[in-house]
Order: C-alpha cells, then sequence, then structure tokens
C-alpha cells in the first residue's frame, strides 16, 4: 500500500470564516492604530477616484486605505522572513528612489552601467547623508530602475552572495522586496516618512526616511564601523 502524500497544507470547512475574520480584526485594528499615519489616505483616494485626466498612473493612485496597510505588513513580514539570510549574504547594496534627492532634476548624479549613483553633490541631501552611513561599511548604491528585477539580477552576477536595502513607499516597498525576491536576493526595507513624486503632489518635493534605521539594519549585520574608518 502506497504511503500517502504529506501536504504542505489542507484547508478546513471553515477555513474562509477563519480568514475573513481575521482580515477584519487587521482592517480594524490597523486603522485603530495608524489613524495618525493614515489621516489624508481617505481624501486622497477619493480625489484620484474623480480625476478623470489622462495621465497615465490613476491605477497606482487608486488604491484604497486597506492596500496601504496591506502593503505596510506584507513588508513587516517580508523583512521578518528574510532577517537571516539578509544577514549572512557577504555583500549588501542599497536601492535608492530618486524622490530622496534633495536637487531632484539638478542632482548630480553619476551614470554606471548598474544604475546611477550618488556623487555627493549636495551635503544635507537625504541621499548623501545614507551614502555617508554605507561608505564606512565600503557599500554601494543605485538609484532604483523601473526594471527592478533586472537591475538587481545584474548587480548579484558579480556579487553572488547578495543582500538588499530598499528604500520606497508605503505602496511600493513591499513589491520592490518581492522584486529581489524574484532574483534570489534578500532583502530588508526602510518607508519613506512621506510622499513628495509627482504620483501624489501636484508640483513634487523631496522627500524623507528614516535614515538611523537604515544604520540599524547595517550595525545588526556588521557591528559598529571603527570611528577611524
Amino acid at each position: 500500500m502506497g504511503k500517502k502524500p504529506t501536504m504542505t497544507f489542507r484547508l478546513g470547512d471553515d477555513f474562509y470564516d477563519k480568514l475573513a475574520g481575521l482580515t477584519e480584526q487587521l482592517i480594524t485594528d490597523g486603522f485603530k492604530l495608524f489613524e495618525k499615519e493614515f489621516a489624508n489616505i481617505d481624501t486622497f483616494y477619493k480625489k484620484a477616484l474623480a480625476d478623470k485626466s489622462k495621465r497615465t498612473d490613476h491605477n497606482f493612485r487608486r488604491n484604497p486605505k486597506e492596500m496601504y496597510l496591506l502593503e505596510a505588513v506584507y513588508y513587516q513580514v517580508m523583512d521578518r522572513v528574510n532577517r537571516i539570510a539578509f544577514n549572512e549574504a557577504e555583500n549588501t547594496i542599497l536601492i535608492l528612489p530618486d524622490c530622496l534627492s534633495l536637487m531632484k532634476d539638478k542632482c548630480q548624479r553619476k551614470r554606471t552601467r548598474l544604475g546611477k549613483v550618488c556623487t555627493r553633490c549636495v551635503p544635507n541631501c537625504q541621499i548623501n547623508k545614507i551614502m555617508q552611513i554605507a561608505d564606512r561599511y565600503k557599500l554601494t548604491g543605485y538609484f532604483s530602475k523601473r526594471a527592478l528585477t533586472e537591475q538587481i539580477e545584474k548587480i548579484k552576477k558579480g556579487k553572488p552572495s547578495l543582500a538588499v536595502i530598499g528604500i520606497s513607499c508605503l505602496l511600493t516597498l513591499a513589491s520592490g522586496m518581492r522584486s529581489a525576491k524574484e532574483a534570489g536576493v534578500p532583502s530588508r526595507g526602510v518607508f519613506l516618512n512621506f510622499t513628495g513624486c509627482e504620483h501624489w503632489a501636484d508640483k513634487p518635493f523631496p522627500t524623507e526616511t528614516a535614515i538611523e534605521r537604515v544604520k540599524t539594519i547595517l550595525e545588526e549585520k556588521y557591528g559598529v564601523p571603527d570611528s577611524s574608518s
């Protein structure tokens, strides 16, 4: 008599009821917990739905508040799951968003084969400050390309044991981490504190991120660098 296969998971008759209950509780508790952080999303969402212009980013802008919460939780789960593999990878790179650049279109970033890099043109630019931390660990940071999976795959060819720190907004950080996963690279990430790019602002402005969190992730992996380095 053949051995019965072991099932990775098996859904019971009440699975969907339990899942619906969990989801409802998550949304209720999440909206209450992040009431301050999510205060303006509903207004923006309604405005985006009413926008009949020919802009090409309607689908991205028309995300209800539930999706912001879902992507935030998805990020946190991936960050937790990836943590050990991230710390064990030999090399680390940073993937940086354009909107962090203080100089915007006047940014003097330099083009390389693997992506544009910061040239430290403005002392108080957030990108510059992040790269000053990365310099202490001799790490490279690249501005993100639209084809992110391909970008990471190209970088990985020269650094097979690779990990990525990504910086992005609530709606794109988790998707960026999924792109890294497609490339076979463990990732961790840090959210932007707010959005200022053309998707959210009529007149785009520089964003900010929690730079200390980037520092904490690197110190966890490599330790505190020598002050003379």
